[in-house]
């Protein structure tokens, strides 16, 4: 795993610590801006005040990347619990063993290059590399 991904499990860590729970906490680099990254979360607790809580996340990951890093996220998405992107990824999810991280999907009509799911509703054990359909996927072994 990259080193520029590991560096949002404690970011994860803190504000749940400090907010709750996040359902998701995903990071996805689309099709059409590689090396650029999506961050999606959804928790019972966002959106909420949408620019509080935008400035509350940015705050927090701007703590722990560099500026290099942080030019590489394109923006920060909050999500409803119940939006239709996060019933879909999670069905995708659970169609294919809960991978922590995967390649080439379509999710909700759009098109990632890589994603990788910090936290999910699933959880998450052992994993072990499949390619299916074209996509490579770490399957999680019970």
């Amino acid at each position: 795993m990259k080193a520029f991904i590991k560096k949002f499990f404690p970011i994860e860590r803190a504000i749940a610590q400090e907010k709750g729970d996040f359902k998701l906490f995903a990071l996805f680099e689309r099709e059409d801006i590689q090396g650029i990254w999506d961050v999606v979360l959804a928790a019972d607790w966002l959106p909420g005040d949408e620019m509080k809580s935008l400035k509350y996340v940015f705050g927090k990951i701007r703590a722990v990347l560099n500026k290099k890093e942080f030019l590489r996220i394109s923006k920060v998405v909050l999500l409803d619990v119940n939006e239709p992107f996060i019933k879909e990824l999670e069905d995708f999810l659970e169609d294919y063993n809960n991978p922590s991280v995967f390649s080439n999907v379509e999710i909700n009509g759009m098109s990632f290059k890589t994603g990788y799911i910090i936290v999910s509703s699933l959880n998450s054990t052992e994993h072990v590399h499949h390619r299916v359909n074209g996509l490579t996927l770490p399957i999680v072994s019970a």
